[in-house]
């Protein structure tokens, strides 16, 4: 999986961030780098509330 630097040095991850902060984040990341996959505890967090990946 080939990382997006430049993705990676813009959109850091909110310190503490909010369960909401994280989905973002993550959905956000997942368009723009390949490095890694949104992690399983996350993604049934968001089936739970309707949010697919």
């Amino acid at each position: 999986m080939k990382i997006n630097e430049e993705w990676h040095l813009k959109n850091k991850m909110p310190k503490n961030p909010t369960l909401d902060e994280r989905i973002r984040w993550h959905l956000e990341h997942q368009k723009n780098c390949t490095c890694r996959p949104i992690p399983e505890k996350l993604l049934k967090m968001m089936a739970e509330k309707k949010i697919f990946a």
